[in-house]
């Protein structure tokens, strides 16, 4: 008996390290879905759950040009690598921070593309043209190479 206590509790922060990564993965157009379809429910405690789910989720952007590389709003994180994604009903901004500041600071404006996985982090709105923003957080990101 004291074995398998034992075992159990060496083996339980190992098994809960691996759901890090065994999470589902949405791109950026499933998550805007998600939060269409909260938007059109007028039950906070569905929002509420609806976004503690989006919580447990990883986003990913795919070839994606970098709109720019900012200070960062969130104080978990130095930098901010910003991207647009389009959407049938607008621009969608994803801010995406990442703790790869070596990768972050060879990104160029404009020009870099970039593939990037991290977890949804909430949505959020500026007075801006964007339809909507989504904070992306502990981002992994990989620049992609010309052809």
């Amino acid at each position: 008996m004291k074995k398998l206590v034992v075992v159990i509790a060496l083996l339980a922060p190992f098994a809960l390290s691996c759901s890090y990564f065994f999470k589902e993965t949405l791109n950026v157009k499933q998550v805007v879905a998600k939060k269409e379809e909260m938007d059109r429910s007028g039950n906070p405690a569905y929002k509420f759950l609806a976004t503690r789910d989006l919580a447990e989720k990883r986003v990913q952007v795919r070839n994606v040009t970098v709109k720019d590389v900012i200070v960062s709003g969130n104080i978990d994180y130095e930098f901010c690598v910003l991207v647009s994604v389009p959407y049938e009903k607008g621009m969608i901004d994803c801010y995406i921070y990442s703790r790869e500041l070596k990768t972050v600071s060879t990104l160029v404006k404009g020009t870099t593309k970039i593939d990037a996985v991290g977890d949804f982090g909430r949505f959020f709105t500026l007075l801006d043209d964007a339809y909507t923003k989504i904070e992306i957080i502990n981002a992994d990101i990989t620049i992609l190479k010309e052809k």
